[in-house]
């Protein structure tokens, strides 16, 4: 385990696929109940969310291989990753959760600061540049 105290694959996919709170507790609870299908509506009244943040959430995880929709008109969803290495990660991250929860919130809301900072660090780099040629 490294920073945070995370096993480097629980890291590595929160950094590359949760952004927020919200969409790990979508992620989650898909994951606990693997045959049930789901609904915007259903995952919404489930953790008290609004049911667009859960579409959209939902839509997200789609997107990322991480959950399977029937694309119907209202379309219902069930946990089902591409890979077996994102099975192992999100297995991995739910018993993570379970046990230091605050550590894996505090890595999930560390990770946009990092970019915000990587990214006003290129700035200043590129404006001192641009200061000593001009």
């Amino acid at each position: 385990m490294s920073d945070a105290g995370l096993p480097p694959r629980v890291q590595r996919f929160i950094t590359t696929h949760i952004d927020s709170l919200e969409k790990l507790e979508v992620l989650l609870l898909l994951r606990a109940q693997p045959g049930r299908e789901w609904t915007a509506s259903s995952v919404s009244l489930e953790l008290r969310i609004t049911e667009p943040s859960a579409n959209a959430r939902l839509a997200d995880l789609t997107a990322r291989s991480l959950l399977v929709s029937d694309g119907g008109r209202v379309p219902v969803y069930r946990f089902s990753p591409a890979s077996s290495e994102d099975v192992q990660a999100v297995t991995e991250l739910a018993a993570v959760y379970g046990a230091r929860r605050v550590s894996v919130i505090s890595f999930i809301f560390s990770r946009p600061l990092d970019k915000v900072r990587g990214f006003a660090e290129a700035f200043v780099l590129k404006k001192d540049k641009d200061g000593d040629h001009g």
